[in-house]
């Protein structure tokens, strides 16, 4: 929210919405007055204001009945306002919150916690609005179906996948773990010319090799112990489509070699047979590992290096890619909604910040999980905050200033300033909160703080 922000001050004392009007221009923001309930009313649909600062004690129609008002209009049911009053009551600030004040100020009015408050709630509102932004965007993306992002650093992946998308060319997916690579192989097949046929996936790191040849290859009945019947494998049952063979990395150069006549020549043969099969499978590899210098180490051939890198995309990690964690975080937000509609419906700004800062080794599948699991501690609230996050995420957060002595030697010398000022202008309030740097309707409040009449 930019600091030329509209704010609509509510109050029947000309005095204080003086004072409030010039507080609040010097720190840059626009000013509208209402001098009534019936006023305010008409001056929201007229000014826009992006908050209202609302006095609760007002003769007619009180504060109060004009929040309960504005709340019952869908258009102004978001509208950040601040209640201000004189008498901070346990039981007023309760029916205020019942009635859906944002906030609370009690007069007199400090201009530091005027400034603070106003930021704050503007903060709010802006992060509020950017999360239905978001959603909204989320909701409607058609392009790149379950590729989430608009930074710069998924542009130049979007630029690529245009290139190859609607191709058969083999595809070589490259980034630490966690970044999507399945996800994004997964939309390659869909918005290509194979999408109405099948896409098999495998982890070609997650099993032995013997084991991993029969899954990638099929095997003929009796080849090896187990082997009670004829088995198709991933190629035939990915004929005509796609398979995906993530971690390729991890293979051993024996399969490799097998791997490289199925990829480049279309032929496999079941183990324990001799016949030889063709296939028209589309291949997409992915590793975490420097396959070139895995081809220099000797650990990885290649002939296979090069048949599999035709057209490599490198995804990038999360951490260079922060301004799409909100973006990603609603994502997985509303996913988890659908199946637990007693989950937060956002993130409060400081729960967001803390996801941002955040380093992500993990990358994406470690931003969805401790989503799930903020989701989980959050039910039945309104936003996740920073106690629903892990440990790791909050504990570079600073903690809340202390006060101590420190705080009261600073306002013993603030108040003998504010007195020598006030006595060389013969107690002009104006010409003093000048001399130091303040508003007047600051010097005004701390003169009052500090028992201080010249």
């Amino acid at each position: 929210m930019p600091e030329s922000a509209r704010i609509l001050i509510v109050d029947d004392e000309p005095f204080n919405i003086d004072l409030l009007e010039q507080e609040l221009e010097d720190q840059g923001y626009q000013t509208c007055a209402a001098r009534s309930g019936e006023e305010a009313l008409a001056r929201v649909a007229e000014y826009q204001p992006d908050l209202v600062l609302l006095d609760w004690m007002m003769p007619g129609m009180a504060g109060i009945e004009v929040l309960r008002r504005l709340r019952a209009e869908p258009q102004w049911r978001a509208l950040p306002v601040i209640m201000v009053t004189a008498r901070a009551s346990t039981r007023d600030k309760v029916a205020g919150l019942d009635a859906g004040a944002d906030d609370y100020l009690t007069k007199p009015i400090d201009d530091a916690e005027l400034g603070a408050r106003i930021r704050a709630m503007l903060r709010i509102a802006r992060l509020e609005q950017e999360n239905l932004t978001l959603r909204r965007a989320v909701q409607s993306q058609v392009q790149f179906k379950g590729v989430i992002g608009r930074s710069r650093a998924m542009e130049a992946v979007y630029q690529l996948l245009r290139k190859v998308v609607d191709s058969d060319t083999t595809v070589l997916l490259s980034g630490e773990t966690g970044t999507g690579k399945e996800v994004l192989a997964r939309c390659i097949h869909q918005e290509g010319p194979r999408r109405d046929k099948p896409f098999v996936a495998v982890n070609c790191g997650a099993m032995a090799e013997q084991l991993l040849e029969s899954e990638l290859f099929g095997h003929k009945k009796g080849a090896f112990t187990g082997a009670v019947n004829d088995r198709p494998g991933l190629f035939e049952t990915a004929d005509g489509g796609t398979l995906f063979l993530d971690e390729i990395g991890e293979t051993t150069p024996g399969l490799q070699v097998r791997l490289l006549r199925a990829v480049q020549e279309g032929e496999i043969r079941r183990v324990g047979e001799e016949q030889v099969r063709h296939v028209d499978v589309r291949v997409l590899a992915a590793t975490h590992r420097d396959l070139k210098q895995a081809v220099a180490e000797g650990a990885f051939r290649e002939d296979l290096y090069y048949r599999l890198n035709v057209f490599p995309i490198g995804l990038p990690p999360l951490r260079q890619r922060r301004e799409d964690i909100p973006e990603l975080a609603l994502h997985f937000l509303g996913q988890l909604r659908q199946r637990a509609p007693r989950a937060p419906e956002g993130f409060t700004a400081r729960a967001m910040d803390a996801l941002g800062a955040y380093e992500w080794p993990g990358n994406i599948r470690e931003l969805q999980n401790e989503v799930e699991r903020a989701a989980l501690l959050g039910a039945g609230e309104a936003r996740i905050d920073l106690g629903h996050l892990s440990e790791r995420l909050v504990g570079g957060v600073p903690p809340a200033p202390r006060r101590g002595k420190l705080k009261e030697v600073l306002a013993q010398v603030e108040r003998e300033l504010i007195l020598q000022a006030l006595e060389r202008h013969q107690g002009n309030r104006t010409h003093a909160a000048e001399e130091l740097g303040m508003s007047r309707w600051g010097l005004v409040q701390k003169v009052r703080d500090y028992g201080l009449e010249v």
